[in-house]
Protein backbone atom coordinates (compact mmCIF):
# COMPACT_ATOMS: atom_id res chain seq x y z
CA UNK A 1 0.00 0.00 0.00
CA UNK A 2 2.81 2.42 0.86
CA UNK A 3 4.51 1.75 -2.47
CA UNK A 4 1.32 2.60 -4.37
CA UNK A 5 0.96 5.77 -2.31
CA UNK A 6 4.53 6.83 -3.12
CA UNK A 7 4.04 6.23 -6.84
CA UNK A 8 0.77 8.16 -6.80
CA UNK A 9 2.37 11.09 -4.97
CA UNK A 10 4.61 13.07 -7.34
CA UNK A 11 6.25 15.21 -4.61
CA UNK A 12 9.16 12.81 -4.07
CA UNK A 13 9.84 12.63 -7.80
CA UNK A 14 9.68 16.39 -8.22
CA UNK A 15 12.03 16.80 -5.27
CA UNK A 16 14.47 14.26 -6.70
CA UNK A 17 14.43 15.88 -10.13
CA UNK A 18 15.03 19.32 -8.66
CA UNK A 19 17.50 18.38 -5.90
CA UNK A 20 19.72 15.55 -7.11
CA UNK A 21 21.10 16.98 -10.39
CA UNK A 22 23.24 19.53 -8.56
CA UNK A 23 25.35 16.67 -7.19
CA UNK A 24 26.16 15.08 -10.54
CA UNK A 25 29.88 15.67 -11.15
CA UNK A 26 30.78 17.67 -14.25
CA UNK A 27 31.40 15.31 -17.16
CA UNK A 28 29.75 12.31 -15.49
CA UNK A 29 26.91 10.53 -17.29
CA UNK A 30 23.77 12.15 -15.92
CA UNK A 31 21.19 9.37 -16.11
CA UNK A 32 23.29 6.57 -14.52
CA UNK A 33 24.48 8.94 -11.79
CA UNK A 34 20.93 10.08 -11.00
CA UNK A 35 19.77 6.46 -10.92
CA UNK A 36 22.60 5.60 -8.53
CA UNK A 37 21.66 8.57 -6.32
CA UNK A 38 18.03 7.43 -6.34
CA UNK A 39 18.98 3.89 -5.33
CA UNK A 40 21.17 5.23 -2.52
CA UNK A 41 18.31 7.46 -1.39
CA UNK A 42 15.90 4.52 -1.38
CA UNK A 43 18.33 2.33 0.59
CA UNK A 44 18.92 5.06 3.19
CA UNK A 45 15.15 5.53 3.56
CA UNK A 46 14.72 1.78 3.96
CA UNK A 47 17.43 1.63 6.63
CA UNK A 48 15.77 4.54 8.45
CA UNK A 49 12.13 3.49 8.20
CA UNK A 50 12.41 -0.25 8.93
CA UNK A 51 13.45 0.22 12.58
CA UNK A 52 10.92 3.02 12.90
CA UNK A 53 8.09 0.79 11.67
CA UNK A 54 9.27 -2.04 13.93
CA UNK A 55 9.28 0.31 16.93
CA UNK A 56 5.83 1.66 16.07
CA UNK A 57 4.52 -1.89 15.91
CA UNK A 58 5.96 -2.69 19.33
CA UNK A 59 4.60 0.52 20.86
CA UNK A 60 1.23 -0.12 19.21
CA UNK A 61 1.06 -3.51 20.89
CA UNK A 62 1.69 -1.93 24.29
CA UNK A 63 -0.83 0.87 23.68
CA UNK A 64 -3.58 -1.64 22.87
CA UNK A 65 -3.48 -3.11 26.38
CA UNK A 66 -6.63 -2.30 28.32
CA UNK A 67 -4.77 -0.98 31.38
CA UNK A 68 -2.54 1.32 29.30
CA UNK A 69 -5.48 2.66 27.29
CA UNK A 70 -7.47 3.32 30.46
CA UNK A 71 -4.55 5.20 32.04
CA UNK A 72 -4.01 7.26 28.85
CA UNK A 73 -7.71 8.18 28.84
CA UNK A 74 -7.51 9.22 32.49
CA UNK A 75 -4.43 11.36 31.92
CA UNK A 76 -5.77 12.99 28.75
CA UNK A 77 -9.13 13.64 30.44
CA UNK A 78 -7.41 15.27 33.41
CA UNK A 79 -5.34 17.42 31.05
CA UNK A 80 -8.41 18.54 29.12
CA UNK A 81 -10.30 19.39 32.31
CA UNK A 82 -7.24 21.26 33.60
CA UNK A 83 -6.94 23.25 30.38
CA UNK A 84 -10.65 24.08 30.52
CA UNK A 85 -10.33 25.33 34.09
CA UNK A 86 -7.25 27.34 33.11
CA UNK A 87 -9.07 28.92 30.17
CA UNK A 88 -12.03 29.76 32.36
CA UNK A 89 -9.76 31.28 34.99
CA UNK A 90 -7.82 33.27 32.38
CA UNK A 91 -11.09 34.54 30.89
CA UNK A 92 -12.15 35.94 34.24
CA UNK A 93 -8.82 37.69 34.81
CA UNK A 94 -8.92 39.24 31.35
CA UNK A 95 -12.41 40.62 31.87
CA UNK A 96 -11.49 41.97 35.30
CA UNK A 97 -8.50 43.85 33.90
CA UNK A 98 -10.43 45.49 31.03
Amino acid sequence: MGLVTNFANPKAGVFAVSFLPQFVPHGAPVLPTLLAFSVIWAVVDLIWYLPLVWLAGRVGGVLHRHSVRRRMEQVSGALLVGMGVCLRWMGRSFRASC
